[in-house]
């Protein structure tokens, strides 16, 4: 194999998986508690092809540099929006709410965006319930101003009714997405609630996304991609003209 090819096509999809995570950042960037993919390259060293030694019959192999792309969730905080929504909710400090789709998944979010169901349960807008940390938190048949206090805990009129937990992991940034915006922790990784979890009602955390700096990054890959695909180009026609050369030598 053509070491020059190698690394080239290396870098291209390397190049590809980045630009698919600015893709996503863009098409998520308001989408409340969205929290962006980091992309980082490293070094990979791998065996590229064998050759034969001097003396004609022993081989070895050729090691060599391939570029791979690894991705990470940002945990950084976006901006914190006042909604007036006594069932919006944000977290300042680390940790997610948790919530319940229908089919029984559990996931995650940063998303406090909540209203109420018309069984006066809090859900998500999508209708997925949140989970209190004991199950759905229920709201009075007879209503009344809905309140937290600084402990976490929910309060409807003079009632306290549940409370809102906040559970974090000790590798966030290894957490994986599972669609409907949701967050499914790394493998092995337990939530555990919050000792003192900070929670602001109605406000909502946008997302950390910075729509510019995307912009940039997407400039970048196109550029860089070019470069390595020009690579490609380059190594494939000097094979091309080799292998024209070694023919008409042996014609």
């Amino acid at each position: 194999m053509n070491v020059g090819i190698y690394k080239g096509a290396s870098a291209m999809a390397a190049y590809e998986r980045w630009q698919q995570a600015v893709t996503q950042n863009l098409a998520s960037a308001s989408v409340n508690g969205y929290r962006k993919t980091d992309v980082s390259f490293k070094g990979l060293m791998s065996g590229l092809m064998r050759v034969r030694g001097s003396d004609g019959r022993s081989q070895k192999e050729e090691k060599g540099v391939v570029p791979e792309a690894q991705t990470s969730m940002n945990m950084l905080p976006g901006n914190m929006v006042h909604t007036g929504v006594s069932t919006n909710f944000a977290i300042e400090g680390p940790g997610f709410f948790r919530v319940q789709k229908p089919d029984g998944t559990i996931g995650y979010t940063r998303n406090g965006n909540f209203r109420m169901s018309n069984g006066r349960t809090l859900v998500t807008q999508e209708g997925f319930e949140v989970d209190g940390g004991n199950g759905q938190i229920k709201f009075r048949q007879e209503g009344g101003t809905i309140s937290l206090n600084p402990q976490g805990s929910l309060i409807q009129g003079n009632q306290i009714i549940s409370k809102l937990t906040v559970f974090q992991f000790n590798r966030p940034g290894e957490m994986r997405r599972i669609g409907d915006g949701l967050l499914a922790p790394a493998e092995g990784d337990a939530a555990r609630p919050s000792d003192k979890p900070t929670l602001v009602q109605m406000v909502v955390e946008s997302s950390n996304v910075a729509p510019m700096q995307e912009m940039v990054s997407m400039i970048n890959i196109g550029r860089a991609y070019e470069m390595a695909r020009k690579v490609v180009d380059v190594e494939d026609d000097n094979l091309g003209k080799a292998i024209q050369g070694l023919g008409a030598t042996v014609s």
